[in-house]
């Protein structure tokens, strides 16, 4: 018998910003979006992975992708040493289900094949790195490697004869059968998605595919003692703002040691400067390369604040007071670094743009 229950509105509650602009997208997590992605999609995340994360992190000397007919069941080549000798093998699968070991038979016996050939050295690991996992047998296989190489040596005729190489059959006789039955096949791994996912989550890459905020905290910033190279170009300009101010010259910071004023106000824009130095190096830590994220920071702050630069002042030295409190109260969106952005860094940029020469404190007739 039929029972109606009378439809009732659901109560939605703590809805974010980022639900009003992506929907509950925002929440799917990782691992499923890792099962989502179409062949292309797996292919950049694994580049994305071995650049960022076996290369930088890992610290192999060498890591290659390879991607095109005949790699010798190779998809990754990650070198420990500088001529290659000492290497891993990671073999990258996106299949639509988990492996199972017919699709794998093959990889088993190019390994093999191409060891025992001398084209390579015999790897120190042998790592299966795949979108949907290994299936149950495999991975029994796996760990036990007395049983994946009696299954490989019975599949051998069916998976592997007529399939590692285009230009002959690879017969399992003589003494490359004695080889195969004394492969150390404990070499042989593989690494889980979600493993894969927390290793991605240490590169650059992970928060552009993957969303969530930054996995990173800014790093307090230092304002070095002394004066660097890299700040004289926007030293030498608040200096001649000083000056104007003044209606003297002073030459160098240390001419500003009798004016309180003037040094103590110089020192805070150093502070300033450092802070959003550091800024750009926690995008070149978190973000990919050719993200130029602070650069267009840098860009939105010069909109924001070239009308006050250009406009009249008594002195250099107002017309920098002016522009950094413009810059402190400019409400910036749309770039990926806004999330982290401070007061201070906005200040900061105004004299990034001085020493880029994009802008200037003391305006002269020309």
């Amino acid at each position: 018998m039929e029972h109606l229950v009378e439809v009732t509105k659901p109560v939605v509650s703590n809805i974010t910003n980022q639900q009003i602009l992506y929907g509950l997208a925002i929440t799917i997590p990782s691992i499923d979006l890792l099962t989502l992605f179409s062949p292309s999609e797996f292919e950049v995340f694994i580049q994305e992975w071995t650049s960022g994360y076996l290369y930088k992190i890992q610290g192999y000397k060498k890591v290659y992708r390879n991607s095109g007919a005949g790699d010798k069941g190779r998809d990754v080549v990650a070198w420990l040493d500088e001529k290659g000798d000492i290497w891993d093998c990671y073999q990258c699968k996106h299949y639509e289900d988990p492996l199972k070991p017919s699709e794998v038979w093959v990889e088993f016996g190019k390994l093999c094949y191409y060891t025992y050939n001398k084209d390579f050295t015999i790897p120190r690991k042998y790592l299966f790195a795949t979108s949907k996992g290994l299936g149950p047998l495999l991975k029994s296989y796996i760990q036990n490697p007395k049983l994946l190489k009696k299954y490989l040596i019975q599949n051998w005729d069916s998976k592997c004869k007529k399939h590692i190489t285009d230009t002959e059959q690879v017969e399992l006789t003589g003494a490359f059968k004695k080889y195969v039955e004394d492969f150390d096949f404990s070499i042989v791994g593989f690494l889980d998605p979600l493993e894969i996912i927390e290793q991605h989550r240490m590169t650059p890459y992970y928060v552009p595919r993957f969303g969530g905020g930054f996995n990173k905290f800014r790093e307090e910033s230092i304002t070095p003692a002394e004066i660097q190279d890299s700040e004289l170009m926007y030293i030498t300009k608040l200096i001649e703002a000083y000056s104007e101010d003044k209606g003297m010259h002073f030459a160098a910071p240390e001419d500003l040691s009798s004016h309180i004023k003037y040094i103590n106000h110089l020192n805070r824009e150093r502070i300033h400067y450092h802070k959003a130095h550091s800024l750009a190096l926690f995008e070149r830590d978190t973000l990919p390369e050719g993200s130029s994220a602070f650069e267009k920071l840098k860009d939105a702050v010069y909109m924001g604040v070239i009308d006050t630069v250009e406009s009249d002042f008594t002195s250099g030295f107002m017309r920098v007071k002016e522009t950094t409190k413009t810059a402190r109260s400019l409400l910036l969106s749309g770039n990926p670094l806004t999330s982290v952005v401070e007061d201070d860094d906005k200040h900061g940029i105004c004299h990034h743009l001085a020493n880029d020469n994009k802008i200037s404190w003391v305006v002269r007739d020309d």
